[in-house]
């Protein structure tokens, strides 16, 4: 009676507090998202015995028009009045007979009684809790605090309060699986135990270290001191020299994590987000949620922007994950940005660790702390942020660094997330262009974060992220890496045969992933359609028809079950993208035209080339009958196959090339159904009637790719017209002359792109050559050629418009021609 008396006097005198707390919740939508059944009764599962909790989670539930807690003594919750469990009190029925002993093993013997559990954790503050920090010991929130502390966190975090709600387990189906009721019991509450500890986890991170101690256990790494050691005797530095450089390279490097920092970076980046941009769209959240809980994660994000290192942290912290530590260049650590980086997470890499093996074994050292400890990890595995709007080639360093450290340690499962990075548009894009044009970079610095202050004078329309699916660490070593074990776990630095391979192997697998989450936004699908119509501009009711046929082709074969088209009426498309694109709409009597400016369509070849692989193959298609009005199914199958290795190495298109007949047939079907192809009665496809809206579709596509095949003709014609010669053929210079062609080509035709002429893209192409056979390369970097590429240069001319035929083979006859100098080198057939 006395525990009940001072139960509701707690309760009155919490109130005016409870007023006051400011509170966020997972998921965002509760009542949506939980699905409770009404016709069930509802038991909350608290993980510490806390009436501040039990009393807030009462006013989360009303605010959200849930069942609401309360005490119920010894009866079965019912209907009218929701249970409330403390797991301690369910723990301690394993062990002796108490109040609620008698409770729980009636409402398990009772096969008429149901319930759904549903654990609630409440975090108050973010903060994981110091080692050494007394402050953060008294004021973090903690499991093991009292009354009169757990008073005092409630009052210093109350404006920072965190509530998670796990989906809701079915009592009676639970029970029923198990041997006995008792045993069921015994059960449940270990589950619910471990559920806790991964959530707290997953929400707060590790406990943290001090700065110092950090530096300290840096330096007296095994790693290090071996390293330290090794300088000395190669008589440059003394040991005493070796170990200040070694300390001064750990400062560099280090991150100094602060929860509240983060705090204050959440707050001040709301204000920066909602100023220029309208709105952050995030998906996939819930499955990493899951993941999170059960594994330590590695994001790889693709890296379009300087935001990116801000946007992925306040995603996930205003998600109830913890932020991860950011892999960021030393470029970013100039003051005031980088000391405050520094304690949002950011640990600083050079570009380059050239032969300076002191700072290679401590920031290698220092990676090995991190996954060793728990900690997640965000880094670019581009290496740099995107000047095109295309994934970059991956760097295999840093990352086969990180998947080492955390195939080495074995406590506890890493996942990698890949995580697509999307914007209507890029702050940067201006100097990108001029970049990509020769300009030189501008370098980080104060003076530039001054300057960029005006970016809030500017609209820059929706950012959006999508956590694609993860990669299983373990599992995917397992397949790809075989008895890796044997050499990673056991001491020393020895690394299993084949670790290159399976690490260019792993990117490559992100890669694809981050594309397999490509969010179809409206400025992209806009940019898709206006940029692939003939200088520009298109009549408005053509624009409206194209956007609906691109999206009927991502709804009809969707490129994975992570992609997001978050808006799929055409008028609502443009309507949202003419502004951001700065699209014009030019009033005529037979019918509004679309326009943009020549300047502006460069810019949104950005935002096109974000997600052009979507279209990859329908693309192909639409080409295939650009010169052809008919086609068997079995040579635009034949066309299709041929060419798909060279569009997976550009994209990182997610089919293997075992996969690309069926999924080329896969897309002939659909674009029958949506009548952009036409079959005859003799069985062959045919393109529509010219006069028709199916058919300025089909042309509009078979131009999204057009560039890309264009850029694989010359290729190929440069390889076929060298084979003739009689100079050895050295890959640098030939891949010279492929962008010297296409510059040139760019010029003739009027494009103002210079993404046209990337040396990277050529590069790709002669790989794909290289890896099908019909280019080798020998050791001093000179290629041969097969003969059949005369027959498939000759081919390739057939994927080209006359008049783009027509100039490339006159610029092909005027090049300019090298001295002979010694037999050509062509490879047998």
């Amino acid at each position: 009676m006395f525990t009940l008396v001072f139960y509701w006097i707690a309760w009155w005198l919490f109130q005016p507090l409870n007023r006051l707390i400011r509170y966020r919740t997972t998921p965002t939508e509760l009542a949506q998202q939980l699905k409770l059944d009404p016709a069930r009764p509802v038991v909350y599962l608290l993980p510490t015995r806390s009436w501040g909790d039990l009393f807030l989670l009462e006013r989360i539930c009303r605010d959200n028009g849930l069942p609401r807690p309360g005490r119920s003594g010894t009866a079965l919750p019912s209907l009218d009045q929701a249970g409330v469990l403390y797991l301690p009190a369910l723990l301690e029925t394993r062990i002796r007979d108490t109040a609620l002993t008698d409770v729980v093993q009636r409402a398990a013997a009772d096969p008429g009684f149901d319930c759904q559990v549903v654990p609630v954790s409440v975090f108050w503050g973010r903060d994981p809790g110091s080692e050494t920090s007394l402050w953060k010991l008294i004021f973090a929130d903690s499991v093991q605090a009292g009354m009169a502390r757990k008073l005092i966190i409630m009052l210093v975090n109350g404006r920072n309060v965190y509530a998670n709600f796990g989906l809701p387990l079915a009592f009676r189906e639970f029970v029923s699986k198990e041997k006995s009721p008792e045993f069921a019991i015994r059960k449940l509450g270990r589950l619910f135990h471990i559920y806790f500890l991964h959530a707290r986890t997953a929400a707060l991170g590790p406990t943290l270290q001090n700065r110092e101690v950090v530096l300290h256990q840096l330096l007296n790494s095994p790693r290090v001191r071996s390293e330290i050691l090794a300088e000395s005797r190669r008589g440059k530095l003394t040991e005493a020299q070796a170990n200040e450089k070694a300390r001064k390279y750990a400062e560099e490097i280090a991150a100094n994590y602060s929860a509240t920092t983060v705090r204050f970076l959440e707050r001040l980046l709301e204000l920066i987000w909602n100023r220029i941009f309208r709105g952050v769209q995030v998906f996939g959240l819930e499955r990493l949620r899951q993941w999170a809980q059960g594994h330590e994660i590695i994001y790889l994000p693709s890296h379009r922007s300087h935001a990116d290192y801000l946007l992925l942290s306040y995603v996930l912290y205003r998600a109830g994950i913890v932020p991860p530590h950011i892999a960021a260049g030393v470029n970013l650590n100039f003051w005031p940005a980088g000391p405050i980086l520094r304690r949002g997470g950011a640990f600083y890499m050079r570009r380059s660790f050239g032969s300076d093996r002191l700072y290679a074994s401590v920031f290698r050292a220092y990676v090995d702390s991190l996954i060793g400890r728990g900690y997640s990890i965000s880094f670019y595995p581009e290496g740099g942020r995107s000047r095109t709007g295309r994934l970059l080639s991956p760097k295999a360093g840093l990352l086969g660094m990180v998947i080492e450290s955390a195939l080495r340690q074995s406590a506890r499962k890493v996942a990698i997330v890949p995580v697509y990075v999307g914007y209507d548009k890029v702050w940067e894009l201006n100097s990108y262009f001029k970049e990509l044009r020769g300009a030189q970079k501008q370098k980080e610095s104060a003076g530039e974060l001054v300057k960029s202050a005006k970016l809030l004078t500017k609209s820059y329309g929706r950012v959006y992220l999508n956590f694609g699916e993860p990669i299983p660490l373990g599992e995917y070593a397992d397949k790809h890496l075989p008895n890796w074990r044997e050499s990673l776990r056991k001491p020393g630095d020895e690394l299993p045969p084949g670790w290159r391979d399976f690490v260019a192997r792993l990117a490559l697998a992100n890669h694809r992933r981050v594309n397999a989450a490509a969010i179809a936004s409206p400025v992209s699908l806009a940019a898709v359609t206006i940029l692939a119509s003939p200088k520009g501009a298109v009549g408005k009711a053509d624009m409206l028809s194209q956007l609906q046929h691109l999206v009927q082709l991502l709804e009809a074969r969707p490129y994975s079950e992570n992609l997001v088209v978050p808006e799929r009426s055409p008028e609502a498309i443009i309507e949202w993208a003419a502004p951001i694109a700065r699209i014009a709409e030019v009033p005529h009597p037979w019918g509004d035209l679309l326009d943009v400016a020549d300047r502006d369509a460069v810019l949104l070849t950005y935002a096109r080339n974000n997600i052009q692989h979507l279209f990859a193959l329908p693309s192909l298609v639409a080409n295939l009958f650009r010169t052809r009005g008919v086609l068997s199914e079995d040579a635009v199958i034949t066309g299709c196959r041929a060419l798909y290795p060279f569009l997976r190495t550009e994209f990182y298109l997610r089919w293997e090339p075992a996969e690309a007949e069926q999924v080329a047939r896969d897309t002939i079907d659909v674009m029958l159904g949506q009548g952009l192809l036409l079959r005859n009665e003799d069985g062959r496809l045919a393109r529509p009637d010219v006069n028709t809206s199916s058919y300025s579709t089909l042309s509009m596509l078979g131009r999204v790719m057009g560039e890309t095949l264009e850029r694989y003709c010359m290729t190929t014609l440069l390889l076929a017209d060298e084979s003739k010669s009689r100079l050895p053929l050295q890959r640098e210079r030939f891949e010279e002359d492929c962008r010297r062609l296409a510059e040139r080509m760019a010029v003739l035709t009027g494009r103002d792109s210079p993404e046209f002429f990337d040396k990277a893209l050529f590069r790709g192409y002669l790989d794909t050559l290289i890896d099908v056979g019909i280019v080798s390369e020998t050791g001093d970097r000179k290629l041969a050629v097969d003969v059949r590429i005369d027959k498939i240069a000759e081919r390739s001319l057939e994927l080209l418009s006359d008049e783009t035929r027509q100039t490339l083979l006159q610029l092909l006859s005027g090049r300019p021609q090298a001295t002979p100098a010694e037999p050509p080198a062509i490879a047998p057939v």
